[in-house]
């Protein structure tokens, strides 16, 4: 996002030296004042993005106190970057305003609480940013960014039908081009909050992982899990079905892709919790779940592989399966691993 600020100032800095030097290349003196220049100017960068960011952030925050405030602020950007920056005139934005169409999504208390959510993880992007210019790790927000994913599914009812909003990037939202935050990069920040595997990996089990928090590691994982089942559960249907609102059995109104994650999906992942736990310290409670795992999932495709990694775990050295596969069959052996000493005899038979 700097470089953008700074390429016109650089610009103007490099034709002043060729101007006063008439020379091919730079002298000493030259690259001296060409460097001062630069290091200037990224110093007034990095001045002006962090008073955009503060003047972002308190518009943010203001904005996501209601709903309405949320809706009204939306209204102003939108003007704002779509009609008064494209020279068109204020009854153009007012028709727009007016349609049908805009009328009944602004009414919507979907669409408005969906903005409130889309504004609250930009603010929390925006003090991603600071610690990253701080150098410290954006895992310090976990506290709230799991508040946020939190007040997120809390409202999943309301949210129904609007919640592709928040399974946008918050960059591409009409708020961050206001403010000019679209190129906008934090390293390891998940700027969709509805991402939930990257907020959960990159934010929130860190801490849990490098203090060897088992348990707290555990509970984190279920959340996530249960989560990721919530978001199909509630938002996998098609609109289609939505809309006639099918009376049957809940089985029978759950999407493929809520059933394909109940099937497959949710018994790898919950493998990989029982994994990470035991990585954490709680090997004994770990590995007995993990066997009852294998006996619950036997059908599931990756049972052997399952099976494999826990023999592994709980005794590395002694043994070690092999699994093969043909396109027909899956077969499973256990081979014995064995030293191979050298034996020398010490009278060996005459030939």
């Amino acid at each position: 996002m700097l470089k953008h600020l700074f390429i016109p100032s650089v610009l103007v800095a490099v034709c002043t030296l060729t101007l006063t030097t008439h020379a091919d290349t730079l002298s000493e003196t030259d690259r001296e004042a060409l460097t001062e220049q630069l290091d200037f100017m990224i110093h007034r960068g990095k001045e002006a993005m962090t008073q955009r960011q503060s003047a972002a952030y308190q518009a943010y925050r203001a904005a996501m106190s209601s709903d309405s405030d949320a809706l009204a602020f939306y209204l102003k950007c939108y003007e704002k970057v779509n009609f008064t920056d494209n020279g068109k005139s204020y009854s153009d934005f007012r028709n727009w305003k007016s349609s049908d169409k805009n009328k009944e999504r602004f009414s919507d208390s979907g669409f408005r609480c969906a903005l409130r959510h889309q504004l609250n993880w930009l603010t929390l992007t925006i003090e991603a940013a600071q610690l990253e210019q701080q150098e410290k790790p954006v895992a310090a927000l976990a506290s709230k960014a799991k508040a946020a994913i939190d007040n997120i599914y809390a409202d999943a009812k309301t949210l129904d039908g609007f919640e592709d909003l928040l399974q946008k990037d918050v960059k591409s939202s009409i708020f961050a081009k206001t403010y000019g935050f679209g190129t906008y990069t934090v390293k390891d920040w998940p700027t969709t909050p509805l991402d939930v595997a990257d907020v959960y990996e990159k934010i929130i089990f860190p801490s849990y992982r490098e203090n060897k928090q088992a348990d707290k590691l555990r509970a984190a994982w279920k959340q996530r899990i249960m989560y990721e089942e919530l978001m199909l559960e509630h938002w996998s249907k098609d609109k289609e079905d939505k809309n006639n609102k099918r009376i049957g059995m809940k089985s029978d109104m759950m999407s493929q892709a809520y059933t394909k994650f109940i099937e497959i999906q949710k018994p790898n992942l919950l493998w990989q919790m029982e994994l990470d736990v035991f990585d954490a310290g709680d090997e004994l409670g770990a590995a007995s779940r993990m066997l009852s795992h294998i006996k619950a999932n036997v059908g599931h495709n990756n049972t052997l592989k399952w099976v494999k990694q826990l023999h592994e775990l709980v005794s590395p050295e002694e043994e070690e399966i092999v699994i093969t596969e043909t396109s027909d069959t899956r077969t499973e052996e256990v081979v014995v691993v064995e030293e191979q000493n050298e034996v020398v005899e010490e009278n060996p038979p005459s030939e």
